[in-house]
């Protein structure tokens, strides 16, 4: 294998026990290593939620500190499967989400924003790699890397919102179709002060909301959830009494929050009631042809995460509130102006 491929180079003279060779890609942010059985083994039964001891448990921060890196990719090969075990300490690149892009369709991924676990067929990698014409394992997982960096459009809210107010203005207007949507006041399902966890579609690790009088969670028309503050919802939507009927709305999965301190789960639509969109309350929007993060007003380095074909939305009211819509969400809830 060549000493560099893709922006990565070969981490000459490893000494770090368990590791078995690395590569370092040109940022520096970001090292793929192979690793031996006694790292492999440990993560495996990590992957399959075993419980360890905690001096067993792999410390991925240590391994971090020896690569001067800010993610980690261990891969190796277990009962004919690839596996893979990825660390992030910085919100900009969601673990779970990194897997998702490395092992697509075939794959089997699991984890949250910090660090995930996924495995896939040799046999299905390996007609990949042939079809990709790549030399072996290894290519791909590099190729694949930089192209996680390299294949996506980020974009700053705030920056964009102020810098490019006429290319917004020229983008398609849209409103929502008059349908029911649903709210819940995060003070009707836990005490004030408390946090709740929330995956949208956007989001899949979730985003952590703390419940007070003034945030509140939207509730779509599959199901999906997201945060909103009162201002803004009420603003963009008329609220009823109306209760959410899950079976009436035909909604394609249960909306439910995790409570933080617990580790719980609970279901949202028992306090979730019926809401419309104003007539007024609009928002420019494009459709998208490259993989896009966006992230929010704000230095907590949260985003949402676009695919070619969602929408990237701007409110009429506030250019520096931009996020996502997947496609078919879009299509099914918002109309021409």
């Amino acid at each position: 294998m060549r000493e560099e491929m893709y922006d990565f180079t070969k981490l000459d003279n490893l000494e770090i026990p368990g590791i078995s060779c690395g590569y370092r890609y040109r940022s520096g942010e970001i090292v793929v290593a192979e690793v031996e059985r006694t790292i492999s083994d440990v993560l495996s039964a990590q992957m399959m939620e075993v419980e360890l001891p905690k001096d067993s448990i792999v410390n991925y921060k240590e391994y971090m500190q020896a690569l001067d890196c800010h993610f980690l990719l261990f891969v190796w090969t277990e009962h004919e499967e690839e596996h893979l075990y990825f660390f992030s300490d910085v919100k900009r690149v969601r673990a779970l989400e990194f897997l998702d892009y490395l092992v697509p369709e075939f794959g089997l991924v699991k984890g949250d924003a910090k660090e995930a676990g996924g495995r896939i067929s040799s046999a299905i990698l390996k007609v990949w790699i042939s079809n990709m014409d790549l030399k072996d394992i290894m290519e791909y997982f590099l190729k694949m890397s930089e192209a996680y960096f390299e294949d996506c459009d980020c974009i700053d809210a705030k920056k964009y919102g102020e810098e490019h107010t006429e290319d917004i203005r020229r983008m398609t207007r849209y409103v929502k179709k008059r349908i029911p949507w649903a709210f819940v006041r995060t003070t009707d399902v836990v005490r004030p002060g408390m946090e709740l966890c929330i995956k949208s579609l956007e989001n899949e690790s979730g985003i952590v909301v703390t419940a007070d009088s003034e945030a509140y969670i939207m509730i779509g028309c599959r199901g999906e959830v997201y945060d909103i503050n009162r201002a803004k919802f009420e603003s963009t939507y008329e609220s009823t009494e109306e209760s959410l009927d899950v079976f009436e709305q035909m909604l394609e999965f249960l909306p439910e929050a995790e409570i933080v301190e617990k580790g719980e789960y609970i279901s949202l639509d028992e306090k979730a009631h019926l809401c419309y969109p104003k007539r007024n309350a609009g928002i420019y929007a494009m459709e998208l042809d490259r993989r896009t993060k966006i992230f929010p007003v704000g230095d907590n380095e949260e985003y949402y995460l676009g695919r070619p074909g969602d929408y990237m939305a701007v409110r009429l009211e506030d250019f520096c509130d931009i996020y996502i819509i997947q496609r078919d969400i879009f299509r099914q809830t918002y109309e021409k102006y």
